[in-house]
């Protein structure tokens, strides 16, 4: 549509931001492509299994690269669509039981900006119980925090609204 998403509405480039200011074909496919960015960093990642935790790995690096785009000036989205990517790949199971976390979050709260970033702090935990490994529980500590610090502004304005 030749308007730059970067400086429309929250200025996030993500799907959320797209569909908002621009409509829903480029929302649409905005979210496919930033689903498909985690889910297809995770499919080649699962090639190497010497690593079990490297699709994580390759999940946060993919994350980053979409919240910190170099080409970007290093902005970027959220990373939700590009985590529930590589999530849905890897462990749909996991996925599901972290949005019914995020709903509930959601509901108690009343923001679902607020609640998506709090629901990032159950991850580390859900993955490490899920896989008995330390390094997912690493992993997913690490995936919490790039996609939390990207929700400060959200926690903010929730703050002030119930202040």
């Amino acid at each position: 549509s030749g308007k730059d998403i970067s400086r429309l509405g929250s200025g996030n480039v993500g799907a959320v931001n797209t569909l908002r200011q621009v409509g829903i074909l480029p929302g649409l496919l905005t979210l496919i492509l930033d689903v498909g960015k985690g889910a297809l960093a995770v499919f080649w990642a699962v090639h190497f299994k010497e690593v079990t935790v490297f699709p994580l790995l390759a999940l946060l690096l993919a994350i980053i690269g979409h919240n910190y785009s170099p080409f970007l000036k290093f902005k970027g989205g959220k990373g939700i669509a590009t985590f529930v990517g590589g999530l849905l790949y890897l462990s749909p199971y996991t996925l599901v039981i972290f949005l019914l976390i995020f709903i509930l979050l959601a509901w108690r709260l009343r923001d679902a900006n607020t609640a998506t970033g709090l629901g990032f702090l159950f991850l580390p935990f859900i993955l490490g119980l899920q896989k008995g490994e330390w390094s997912w529980f690493f992993a997913g500590a690490a995936i919490a925090l790039v996609i939390i610090v990207k929700h400060f502004p959200d926690f903010e304005a929730y703050s002030r609204r119930c202040s």
